[in-house]
């Protein structure tokens, strides 16, 4: 497992990652761009770990993961890389979709993955590819036992674990929804 804010410390890093914790209630475009950036940061050491060929799947859960996603994909095409980007809803691949997974690298992005359910639903559904990757912002510290042995890059590792509901503040065992905060629909 790779842990961004282990492996990179510096204050850039640090902000960010502030403005994405849910108690920062930071919304719209400024989380947008705090996803973004930490995608392209990320996707460094993505790259730097992929075989010779460079030819990437980028699925996106949406959509949550969409701005954490471009700024992965975005970065390793930046770095020379052929990145075919998928847009995930529902859980479901089309098989036009796993097409464009064969021969690839597969990177799996979410905002947050709790109990993994989706990231292991999309797991089961693509067949042949060179490796598949995990990339989330954050990931709860009672979660990262359930991906030992999977390829999985993180923003951050969480003492903290909550479901998302159209609430504004932590509590209860729920907390504000990340697809909410990043386009500001908690209406």
């Amino acid at each position: 497992m790779y842990i961004l804010n282990k492996n990179c410390q510096n204050h850039e890093v640090e902000q960010l990652i502030e403005i994405c914790k849910s108690s920062s209630m930071s919304m719209g475009y400024k989380l947008r761009t705090a996803h973004c950036q930490l995608g392209e940061i990320i996707a460094e050491p993505i790259s730097k770990s992929s075989n010779q060929q460079k030819n990437y799947a980028v699925l996106i859960l949406m959509r949550a993961g969409l701005c954490f996603g471009i700024g992965i994909a975005d970065k390793l095409e930046q770095l020379g890389s052929n990145v075919s980007i998928i847009f995930v809803n529902d859980d479901k691949v089309s098989s036009e979709d796993l097409e464009l997974t064969k021969d690839k690298d597969v990177i799996i992005v979410d905002a947050v993955i709790n109990s993994g359910k989706s990231v292991f639903g999309l797991i089961d559904q693509i067949p042949d590819v060179n490796s598949i990757k995990l990339a989330t912002t954050v990931i709860p510290s009672s979660s990262t036992e359930l991906f030992e042995g999977y390829d999985l890059y993180t923003v951050r590792v969480s003492n903290n674990k909550y479901e998302g509901a159209k609430v504004q503040f932590i509590s209860a065992g729920m907390g504000p929804d990340t697809g909410d905060r990043l386009f500001n629909t908690y209406n």
